[in-house]
């Protein structure tokens, strides 16, 4: 009698959420966890970049300011609904953001009652270092990671933004920078 090999069992489909909903709770409550964890850390480093730009220069002045450099130039009203936030606290934004020194304010060529906002040549240079200091502080954090792992970051990342609903439309939608075609 020829003994047949033994063969290991097969291993288990990676199983979806739907099919073990305790375990994909769980799954979900810890990732949360660790989103919170990346916000604290974005919300420390932006509050610090902000005062590198500029010592009086808070979070949102920041966001509006890298909206400007993005999208300008751009009115203020064009502001307040890329950002979903009141004219009034993108005026006061942009009073600071011009008695600073980082945004120029022209009147438009077509409608001289229409006011057009660029970032100044300082507030570009700011932004630039602001960007060297934030690709530093990752570059840090991704220390020992391989390209492999770091790949499958980016690649979840991007699955995981990509799902919101159809047609989503956030501040953060409206603010980013176009994909590369």
């Amino acid at each position: 009698m020829s003994q047949q090999p033994v063969m290991p069992p097969e291993a288990p489909e990676a199983s979806a959420i739907p099919n073990h909903p305790a375990q994909g709770d769980e799954l979900i409550s810890e990732i949360i966890a660790e989103f919170s964890q990346v916000f604290a850390f974005a919300r420390t480093r932006w509050a610090r970049y902000a005062e590198e730009v500029h010592p009086e220069l808070k979070g949102v002045g920041i966001m509006v300011l890298q909206t400007i450099l993005r999208k300008g130039p751009i009115t203020a009203t064009q502001l307040s609904q890329l950002l979903g936030m009141d004219k009034a606290v993108v005026s006061r934004q942009v009073t600071k953001l011009r008695e600073f020194g980082l945004i120029e304010a022209e009147a438009a060529a077509e409608d001289r009652r229409v006011v057009l906002l660029t970032a100044s040549l300082a507030a570009q240079t700011a932004i630039e270092e602001l960007h060297a200091h934030t690709s530093h502080d990752y570059q840090e954090r991704f220390q020992g990671w391989r390209l492999e792992e770091l790949a499958s970051l980016n690649e979840a990342l991007h699955r995981f933004n990509g799902a919101a609903p159809a047609g989503a439309d956030s501040p953060a939608s409206r603010c980013a920078r176009p994909a590369a075609e």
